[in-house]
């Protein structure tokens, strides 16, 4: 048999509504990073039924009441974990105070009954008589409610008092755990500067390395172009030497009887 599915009383709806108008002012938008305020949403739906849900449920409640948020299933769960382990630690801090403050509980009754007679004392022992009768009685009937009103405002202090404590712890657990977090952080950023300084030292390295490199090239060029140079004058004084030589073999050969070629006699086209 399937469950039915969970919807929000008018009540629940009218608080959870309420809730979710300082939650957005306080937590814009931020598509990056919803842990922020799927943390507090997840308290205002406690805050509106009492109870905690899976992450399916938390997903249509925000369809509905906050469509433009969507956090991961794991953003939700982490959420919720969060919340259950911050409400162990207010039971625990609420059970606590009970604990402390009962035995003041008679105390605190008494004093308030006796701040209230040092202002509205009761009538003297020497007045008798019917009307002196019913006076004390409208007195005891006046004192017993304040009593009344004064354990009911103790309760409600106590109650107070046990929900700021376990406010307290959970404020101090999360302390912790972004104190943890933060040194951690701290603990990469030293790891990742640790780094970067390596890189730029051997970056450093390469670099000199390409200068060196470099001007060892720029040497070498240098040292070929002026050989090239040396080889060029050689071969331009070998070629003069060499046209000189031809020249005066040419010579004595037409002094010796040597065939003038046509190209050379004159007047040839």
């Amino acid at each position: 048999m399937t469950r039915p599915i969970f919807r929000p009383s008018d009540e629940e709806a009218r608080i959870l509504i309420n809730r979710l108008q300082g939650i957005n002012a306080a937590h814009p938008l931020n598509p990056r990073d919803h842990g922020p305020f799927v943390r507090a949403f997840v308290r205002a739906v406690y805050e509106a039924t009492g109870k905690t849900f899976s992450p399916v449920i938390y997903r249509r409640l925000l369809d509905a009441y906050a469509p433009e948020r969507r956090p991961s299933t794991s953003t939700l769960e982490r959420a919720k974990q969060s919340l259950i382990e911050e409400l162990e630690i207010e039971r625990e801090g609420a059970a606590e105070v009970a604990s402390v403050d009962a035995p003041h509980l008679a105390a605190l009754i008494r004093d308030a009954v006796l701040e209230a007679f040092g202002t509205h004392p009761l009538p003297p022992p020497h007045v008798v008589g019917a009307n002196a009768s019913a006076g004390a009685g409208t007195d005891v009937a006046f004192w017993k409610e304040r009593a009344a009103e004064g354990e009911r405002a103790i309760a409600d202090t106590q109650a107070h008092a046990a929900r700021l404590a376990g406010e307290l712890l959970a404020a101090r657990a999360s302390c912790d755990a972004m104190a943890a977090e933060l040194a951690a952080a701290r603990g990469r950023l030293n790891e990742q500067t640790a780094q970067i300084g390596k890189l730029a030292a051997e970056f450093e390295q390469a670099r000199l390395f390409s200068m060196r490199a470099i001007d060892d090239a720029r040497g070498e060029t240098r040292k070929w172009r002026e050989r090239c140079a040396s080889v060029e004058a050689q071969a331009t004084a070998r070629s003069r030497e060499d046209n000189i030589l031809l020249e005066t073999f040419r010579q004595l050969a037409y002094q010796r009887g040597a065939t003038i070629p046509a190209v050379l006699q004159k007047g040839s086209k």
